[in-house]
């Protein structure tokens, strides 16, 4: 049984705040994990290599002293009358000594933001310049804070992710960096999720780090098989035995859905942001019309399709039109 899994089934599916809750609990040295700053010190590593600097924490990671770092989930920042918020924050200190006391007080170095993306659908073209942007403004000017922006994301084969990475460049960043980093890729596991769980997996088993508790290994397998299995796209097979045959996911005027078609040719079609399945073929319909699908809601004879053979037709159309923009 893996728990991801189920969790992703029902209202209770998994969504992109569910794991990146669970990365950030990788991400920070104080939970209890019991990996201390660990993996912390991989995704540095892994961010390093991505923005063409490999060095960029290399004081950070040598230093035998633990890590000083704060990690945020949905951290709130303003542009003009904006709000944009970062999925997750990593803060880095270091300590510095105040006379004539001699008493320690921590100075902020790096600003690690990430965008944490599970669909492509979620692409939004101005999304990551301007989190960027309402960083510069939030850091002190005085503040001497290296700032590398971090683009998480299933892959970046999908045109809508490559523009807004693209849309934060060189000249708007200046002296700060930016990486694109992956959930999972096959042709470039170093700079994956994944590749950083495997990794630790592969250590620990060789007595490289010290041994992990037997919850958190089954725990770390549990999440990479889900991220493979979330990996494929848009159209997934699920775990054998849930009834499900696939699933569609896309974004329209109505919000986001997830169109599911069962073993038996039912059609459900759930709202992700309320978690609420709701009626099928009118959203159907208004999908057909919107995405400009060629469906025809009608058989030939002239009678109006079901719901089933709308609903799998519309699937249909999905999935050829993702094939063609990948």
């Amino acid at each position: 049984m893996n728990i991801f899994d189920v969790l992703s089934q029902g209202k209770g599916r998994l969504n992109e705040e569910n794991l990146s809750a669970m990365l950030a609990f990788l991400l920070s040295p104080n939970q209890s994990h019991g990996l201390s700053d660990i993996f912390l010190r991989h995704f540095l590593e892994a961010i390093a290599r991505s923005c063409g600097e490999e060095n960029r924490f290399s004081n950070i990671i040598n230093d035998a002293k633990p890590i000083r770092a704060d990690i945020l989930l949905e951290s709130p920042y303003s542009l003009g009358k904006k709000r944009r918020v970062v999925d997750i924050e990593i803060r880095i200190f270091k300590p510095t000594f105040k006379q004539p006391n001699n008493k320690e007080e921590l100075t902020e170095t790096h600003r690690i933001a990430i965008e944490s993306k599970i669909k492509a659908q979620s692409a939004s073209p101005k999304q990551f310049k301007e989190e960027f942007e309402a960083i510069l403004k939030d850091i002190e000017v005085d503040d001497q804070v290296e700032v590398t922006m971090v683009f998480l994301t299933p892959s970046n084969k999908h045109k809508g992710l490559s523009e807004e990475y693209e849309m934060l460049d060189k000249n708007t960043l200046g002296p700060h960096k930016k990486s694109w980093l992956f959930w999972s890729d096959e042709t470039d596991m170093d700079n994956t999720v994944i590749g950083l769980i495997r990794d630790i997996l592969k250590k620990e088993s060789e007595a490289e780090i010290p041994p992990m508790m037997e919850y958190l290994r089954h725990t770390l397998k549990g999440f990479v098989l889900h991220l493979l299995e979330s990996s494929k796209g848009p159209i997934t097979q699920p775990a054998e035995g849930y009834g499900i045959a696939e699933v569609a996911f896309l974004e329209f005027s109505k919000g986001k859905y997830r169109i599911e078609r069962y073993e038996n040719s039912t059609i459900r079609v759930i709202n992700i942001e309320t978690q609420k399945y709701e009626s099928a073929k009118p959203l159907l319909k208004k999908i057909i019309e919107e995405k400009k699908l060629g469906v025809d809601l009608s058989y030939p004879s002239g009678s109006e399709k079901n719901t089933r053979t709308l609903g799998k037709e519309v699937m249909e159309e999905l999935i050829r039109l993702t094939s063609i923009n990948k």
